[in-house]
């Protein structure tokens, strides 16, 4: 038996659940099988449900209808915000088709999207699907299966400028209080209170508010740990430089100033590397 899907438009995707809506063609086509003496076979839709058919076109030996239906697919949030979707249909054959009687063939003429004008997800890029023929063995029975796969991808560019460049630029701020002589050590402490609270704000209600909670920690988690050490740091060398200036008074020359604030600039690029690549091998 072959059997195609043609995707006709993705309608809604609930990242929580990992459920899509989707509407597409399922063709099947068979010389061996009359459709108009025998009502077709059977098939289960393994990861998800049809509640909709309409548009039936039935000939000797082709079964055509349009579905709308949903269907489930975990979704890996590891590389989050860079992270891909594949929205998966399976369908398999049920008893009495079992694999010795009965396998599935891509029907290659009718699998396939329709244009980007129709089946779109903002802001992804609709990669072309993938079709193939897998078996699955139960202890009733070995059947056939078809996978279509439609992959979702994001765009490098788009993600680091909307979710990362923002925090970025806010710890840069941050950061640029080394420059700042001792004296405005005042103002040093409420650029950097400020410019944390921010970063913890982006990160709780913009960057966490995309994912759904999850038991590990994303690429974007990963990422605000490397930036939290920026802001410790940055206050660390605040409070040493204070402390310094209180224990050496006018022997706190601006020569010694201007060392410790050379050797943090250098330090927490560092650190925040090595915290990141740290974190990024969980």
């Amino acid at each position: 038996m072959k059997i195609g899907i043609y995707m006709m438009d993705i309608e809604k995707i609930d990242r929580e659940t990992g459920a899509y809506d989707v509407i597409f063609w399922v063709t099947e086509t068979s010389d061996d099988y009359n459709f108009l003496t025998q009502p077709p076979p059977i098939i289960d839709y393994e990861n998800g449900y049809v509640d909709e058919i309409s548009a039936v076109s039935i000939k000797e030996h082709f079964y055509k209808f349009k579905a709308r239906g949903t269907f489930y697919n975990n979704i890996d949030y590891s590389s989050y915000p860079f992270h891909n979707m594949d929205l998966l249909i399976h369908i398999k054959s049920v008893i009495p088709n079992t694999l010795d009687n009965f396998q599935f063939v891509v029907e290659e003429d009718y699998s396939g999207i329709h244009d980007e004008k129709f089946v779109s997800v903002a802001g992804w890029n609709v990669a072309e699907p993938i079709f193939f023929i897998s078996n699955q063995t139960y202890p009733w029975g070995e059947f056939s299966r078809y996978t279509a796969i439609f992959h979702l991808e994001s765009s490098t560019s788009t993600i680091f400028l909307k979710y990362l460049s923002p925090v970025i630029i806010i710890a840069l701020f941050a950061f640029a209080t080394l420059w700042f002589p001792v004296i405005s050590s005042d103002e040093k402490i409420e650029i950097i209170a400020a410019t944390l609270i921010g970063a913890i704000f982006f990160h709780v209600a913009y960057l966490n508010a995309h994912v759904p909670d999850v038991a590990y920690l994303t690429l974007a988690d990963k990422v605000m740990m490397s930036i939290y050490s920026i802001f410790a740091m940055c206050l660390l060398a605040v409070l040493l430089h204070k402390k310094h200036e209180s224990k050496l008074q006018e022997n706190y020359t601006k020569s010694k100033e201007n060392a410790l604030s050379i050797k943090f600039k250098i330090m927490i690029p560092i650190i925040a590397i090595t915290i990141y690549l740290s974190t990024y091998l969980l």
